[in-house]
C-alpha cells in the first residue's frame, strides 16, 4: 500500500472514532398540520365550555373508556368517576374558560395537545381568575380522537394584596430559625412595607392578606406569624405546598 493511501486510511479511522462520540442529532417533533392545530382547538375550547353548563355528552364522547384525568388539586379520576362529578355551576356562579397558547405534538397513532385554560368565575359578585396548563394525549381510534389522559396544573400567581391594618407589623420584625439549629429567616420593615427572606441582601416584599398572614412575592405557600399578648410574634408558621413548617423566633 502506497504512503499516501495508508495516511488517508489513517484519518478516516480517526474522523469514524471521533464522530463515534459525538451527540446523535434528533430530530424534532415536526410541527402538526395547521388543520389538526385547529381541530383540537375547536375540540378543546368545547370541552371547556362543557365544564361550566356541564354537558356530560360532550366530554363522553371525546374520552376514551380508559381514560384517566389528574386535575389541579391532584385528584385521579376514571371517566366514570370525571362524568358522575361534572355538574353545572351551582345558583350564584356564572363563569368561562377560553382555550389560548394550543400547541399539539402529533405522531403517527396518538397526540399530546397543550394549552392555558384561562379561566374567569363570578362567584356571588365577586370575580376570580385563574390560568392552568394543561396537557391531553389523545389516541387515534380510526378517523377520531380519544381522550386516554389528562392532567391539569395550575398557573400560581401571587394574590392581590389586602387593605389591612399594619400597625402591629413591628412587632413581626426579627430573626427567626428552623429548629434546633436550621435556616434562618430575617424580617423587616421599611417605609412601611414588610419584607422577609433567608439572604438579608435579598428580601422580598410580604402581600398582605390579613394583618398576620402573608404571601412571600413570587413564592408558593403562606406565611402566617404567631402573636402573644405582648404583640411580638414568637414564631412563623409557614405553609409550604399545605404542610405547616414552623419557624421560632431568635432575636428582634
Amino acid at each position: 500500500m502506497k504512503k499516501s493511501a495508508i495516511v488517508i486510511a489513517i484519518r478516516v479511522v480517526a474522523t469514524l472514532a471521533i464522530l463515534a462520540f459525538l451527540p446523535v442529532a434528533r430530530d424534532p417533533v415536526a410541527a402538526a398540520p395547521a388543520d389538526l392545530v385547529a381541530t383540537f382547538q375547536t375540540l378543546e375550547q368545547s370541552l371547556m365550555n362543557a365544564v361550566g353548563s356541564g354537558d356530560k355528552a360532550a366530554w363522553s364522547r371525546v374520552m376514551d373508556d380508559a381514560c384517566v384525568v389528574t386535575d389541579e388539586e391532584g385528584g385521579v379520576s376514571t371517566k366514570a368517576d370525571f362524568l358522575n362529578a361534572l355538574k353545572p355551576l351551582p345558583l350564584g356562579l356564572t363563569g368561562g374558560i377560553a382555550v389560548r397558547e394550543l400547541t399539539v405534538q402529533a405522531f403517527p397513532t396518538f397526540a399530546v395537545v397543550r394549552f392555558l385554560a384561562d379561566e374567569w368565575e363570578q362567584v356571588f359578585g365577586q370575580r376570580l381568575a385563574t390560568k392552568y396548563r394543561t396537557a391531553d394525549t389523545f389516541r387515534l381510534a380510526g378517523t377520531t380522537w380519544k381522550m386516554v389522559a389528562s392532567h391539569t396544573a395550575v398557573v400560581t400567581i401571587d394574590p392581590p394584596a389586602q387593605t389591612v391594618d399594619g400597625s402591629g407589623w413591628p412587632g413581626l420584625v426579627g430573626t427567626y430559625r428552623l429548629p434546633p439549629d436550621g435556616w434562618t429567616f430575617h424580617v423587616e420593615l421599611r417605609a412601611g412595607v414588610l419584607l422577609g427572606g433567608r439572604d438579608p441582601a435579598a428580601l422580598k416584599p410580604f402581600v398582605p392578606l390579613t394583618p398576620v398572614a402573608f404571601v412571600l412575592r413570587d413564592t408558593l405557600g403562606e406565611w402566617v406569624f404567631v402573636v402573644g399578648r405582648s404583640g411580638e410574634a414568637d414564631s412563623i408558621v409557614e405553609l409550604r405546598k399545605c404542610e405547616p413548617l414552623v419557624w421560632r423566633r431568635v432575636g428582634a
